[in-house]
């Protein structure tokens, strides 16, 4: 009589002793071919798409939009406690050591439909909000890269693949910290598209999607530290693809974060258009001048006459009016700035500029609370009010007048 030389594995790793359960997920590289694959097939099951994955992604892009809209915060945590973000991330760090390609167009599906809406609920809320500034919520905070921002999302896609293999199971919080990281910036994007500004909704979209391929990345290569090899050349070519993308990303980000942002350590490099050149008169020509000023003046100086009418009328002389003088300064904000059609932060916005764009300063006026505000004109021809804060301007030096 034969006996098995093994006993045979369920098709479910839930069905086995805790104890080998444990085993196989915390040492995959000591366990066979057998046990792996069976790990490997529960944790794709943990990443098949869901019709409760749409329904909550439609309810948290819905959730973003109305935060983004009514300017609050606390909504807008509501919407990444409700984005289930995780799952797609693990379903691509998969991607190479299973080579499962319907599962990843499947899961690739789900994501464009939820960064579509993410992106469509920002739309909707910057059309009907119709101003870029939120006293709230730092819109612009979410346009450049971080090493804050990079850390949390590294250590949270680490931490999401070793907890998802060793437990079996989705960590919620973690879901939420990427959600924050990746979605919001996509809802920022949106949010600044109908605004016209470039310099927010791009950079925040090339952000959300860096931040994006940071976490599958190091999700990739958490796998492979864990135990998981691929077995072919392509998983490796499918492991090397994201890392070449997202570095081409990362640099491409972090170049317009450079570019419109001031350096650090460094002031404000201003070029204040100068005025059309003057000819300096020489002391000869102008003793001359002088000369013939004074023999002009007393040539034609005034004389009193008395008019035979009983009442005395003076007549009308053209005065010229001094106009008022205006003078340049570029906007010193690296994010830019709108111009509101009066003097407050509750206005309507009539214009935008970006950082280190000439602008002219045409009348300055102090608020009741010390504000000082500069009506000013941007390169289009836009005319409006903004804080002098924003605004880095060059004092005109008065020209000296001769003795």
């Amino acid at each position: 009589m034969n006996l098995p030389s093994s006993e045979p594995l369920p098709n479910d790793i839930n069905e086995l002793p805790p104890a080998r359960q444990r085993h196989i997920r915390r040492q995959p590289r000591s366990a066979s071919l057998a046990e792996r694959q069976l790990l490997l097939e529960s944790l794709l099951d943990l990443t098949a798409p869901t019709l409760t994955f749409i329904l909550l992604s439609m309810i948290g892009a819905a959730a973003v939009g109305a935060a983004l809209y009514f300017d609050d915060p606390a909504i807008l945590v509501l919407a990444c406690v409700l984005f289930p973000f995780l799952t797609p991330i693990l379903s691509f760090s998969l991607l190479p050591i299973t080579q499962k390609f319907s599962h990843a167009t499947k899961s690739l599906l789900i994501l464009a439909i939820l960064l579509m809406l993410t992106f469509g609920a920002g739309i909707f809320a910057g059309y009907q909000q119709k101003t870029i500034t939120l006293q709230n919520i730092d819109l612009f905070r979410f346009s450049g890269l971080y090493w804050v921002d990079l850390t949390i999302v590294g250590l949270s896609a680490l931490f999401g693949v070793l907890i998802f293999q060793r437990q079996g199971k989705l960590p919620r919080l973690i879901g939420v910290l990427l959600a924050y990281e990746i979605l919001v910036p996509i809802a920022v994007a949106g949010f600044g598209f109908p605004l016209g500004s470039a310099q927010l909704w791009l950079s925040a979209l090339l952000v959300g999607i860096t931040h994006f391929g940071i976490a599958c990345v190091v999700g990739v290569f958490a796998f492979l530290v864990f135990g998981f090899n691929p077995k072919k050349t392509l998983g490796w070519f499918l492991a090397l693809t994201p890392v070449i993308l997202t570095l081409a990303l990362f640099a491409l980000s972090l170049n317009m974060q450079i570019n419109r942002a001031q350096p650090e350590g460094k002031g404000l490099n201003i070029s204040i258009p100068s005025p059309a050149p003057t000819h300096t008169p020489s002391s000869r020509t102008t003793k001359k001048a002088l000369t013939s000023s004074t023999e002009e003046t007393a040539t034609l100086s005034p004389t009193n006459t008395t008019l035979p009418s009983a009442t005395s009328t003076k007549t009308p002389t053209d005065t010229p009016t001094p106009s008022p003088t205006t003078f340049w300064g570029l906007i010193n904000s690296p994010s830019g700035t709108v111009i509101r059609e009066s003097p407050s932060y509750d206005s309507l916005v009539v214009g935008y500029t970006n950082f280190g764009d000439p602008i002219e300063v045409l009348e300055q006026y102090t608020h009741i609370d010390a504000t000082i505000w500069y009506r000013v004109r941007n390169a289009t021809g836009d005319v409006g009010w903004l804080s002098s804060v924003l605004v880095e301007t060059q004092t005109p030096t008065p020209s000296p007048t001769p003795e």
